[in-house]
């Protein structure tokens, strides 16, 4: 026994100033500096024979909501992809919200057309996915935080044969949990005019890159 250090030292890397990356608060963006409020959901979206989607739980930020969605298949109930090209659509859920205003965000198919009538008011982005097989989880960033008494999560997953479902989550309860957030210190500074840091800073204004919509009004009919 010696009182060596187990692990050897880290190697002391090369100093590139160009690589050094600064600490921004994107104001769309989940805050760095906020630890959210938990909230056990457990709310079932859609369960059938083979496949159970669940809200599992919410993060609740005065800035927004994480919401978290679990998917589990039955062993044996998992398909066969038909084709590449279909990987994309087949493998997941599309998930979508529906905001009290009756607003709508959520996945749309890659390189979809895009109304010049929509308003980047609202934002839903995937932030988090992991999993394979027969269990899978995402999570998604709402911003800013929705108005009204309700938020609706919508799911539909035809692949194995999870028909447009919904469920509703109560906006007054993550409204209380979010007041709890934990400020951990000062933020960093916001993004200043003329300072560029690349598509993602800029990609929830759009949704494009998660296949999420901005939001747009539909009338329902009466």
């Amino acid at each position: 026994m010696t009182d060596a250090p187990f692990f050897d030292p880290w190697p002391v890397p090369e100093l590139d100033e160009d690589s050094q990356q600064r600490d921004i608060d994107l104001p769309w963006m989940r805050p760095v500096h906020v630890a959210g409020v938990v909230v056990p959901v457990a709310a079932d979206v859609h369960r059938g024979d083979d496949v159970v989607v669940q809200v599992t739980h919410v993060v609740a930020y005065q800035r927004g909501l994480e919401l978290h969605v679990g998917t589990w298949l039955r062993p044996g109930a998992r398909r066969d992809l038909s084709s590449a090209e279909d990987i994309w659509r087949e493998q997941e859920p599309r998930i979508g919200v529906r905001l009290a205003d009756g607003s709508r965000l959520g996945h749309r198919p890659p390189h979809a057309a895009t109304s010049p009538e929509l308003e980047a008011r609202s934002s839903f982005t995937q932030s988090s996915g992991d999993g394979g097989g027969l269990r899978c989880s995402s999570s998604w960033w709402l911003h800013p935080f929705p108005a009204g008494d309700e938020l609706r999560v919508v799911v539909e997953w035809e692949h194995p044969g999870v028909p447009e479902s919904s469920v509703a989550l109560d906006l007054g309860a993550l409204r209380a949990a979010a007041a709890g957030e934990e400020v951990l210190w000062d933020p960093p500074p916001p993004l200043g005019e003329g300072d560029s840091f690349g598509w993602f800073a800029y990609a929830p204004m759009s949704g494009d890159s998660y296949q999420s919509s901005r939001a747009f009004h539909v009338d329902e009919p009466d």
